[in-house]
């Protein structure tokens, strides 16, 4: 049987809920590194800042945009996040 995961707070969490029997032994085998846009992707805070710059450059030279709680809604819902209340 081969499951896979993610370590969040230094613990695995296994995908798709899946459980195991308390006891029961693992063999770790770590995977090829995630593509950037992968919702379990590392943070890497200068890709983060240079997204954040080019945002606020778009903003400042009137390139459209969406309203922040749409965006957060759409963000939500492609994270697979929950809802704000009555969304």
């Amino acid at each position: 049987m081969q499951l896979e995961g993610t370590i969040i707070n230094g613990v695995i969490v296994l995908d798709g809920n899946a459980a195991l029997p308390e006891g029961t032994r693992v063999r770790v085998e770590l995977s090829p590194k995630l593509p950037p846009d992968h919702p379990h992707a590392p943070y890497d805070r200068e890709t983060e800042l240079a997204l954040l710059r080019e945002s606020y450059e778009d903003v400042l030279a009137d390139r459209g945009g969406v309203e922040a709680r749409k965006f957060l809604k759409e963000m939500a819902i492609r994270r697979n996040m929950p809802l704000a209340p009555g969304e």
